[in-house]
């Protein structure tokens, strides 16, 4: 699990956009990372759709959008603060619309992974705390150790 760490971006987008093309900038970076396969934008984008992933957290929308593993290259994570919420769909149809302003783009290769990471990550957004502190930009050293301490 730990190996998605060793590729992690942040990044900051203040400008309005929507689902496609928040999605379509995360994917970019990814790829340029070389952490993905060409055809991952469109993997993801229909992985979206299908399978929506908005979440209401404590005092933040939170979107953990992914595609299938097998466009995975390198573990990773490209995490968007936005400075303008975007829609995202509730994951399990829960709750309405989620008007997300950190999005967690995985990139994960091994299906066994994928769940032990969403359990730590689950865990992290489910702070109201830690998540402001994330939004602010003091909150990377702070969401990296809380990962490493729930994969160790």
């Amino acid at each position: 699990m730990l190996s998605v760490l060793n590729s992690l971006q942040i990044t900051r987008f203040e400008q309005a956009l929507d689902r496609r093309e928040l999605l379509q900038k995360m994917a970019e970076i990814a790829f340029e990372n070389g952490w993905v396969k060409e055809g991952f934008a469109q993997a993801l984008l229909e992985r979206e759709e299908k399978y929506p992933t908005g979440i209401h957290a404590p005092g933040s929308g939170i979107a953990i959008p992914h595609a299938d593993a097998e466009w995975t290259v390198v573990p990773g994570m490209v995490v968007a603060v936005l400075g303008q919420p975007v829609a995202f769909e509730p994951m399990g149809g829960q709750g309405g619309e989620v008007q997300a302003n950190l999005v967690f783009l995985l990139l994960i290769s091994d299906p066994d992974d994928h769940v032990a990471f969403l359990s730590a990550l689950a865990d992290f957004i489910s702070d109201a705390e830690k998540l402001q502190q994330l939004r602010q930009g003091d909150g990377l050293t702070l969401l990296l150790e809380h990962l490493k301490q729930a994969g160790a």
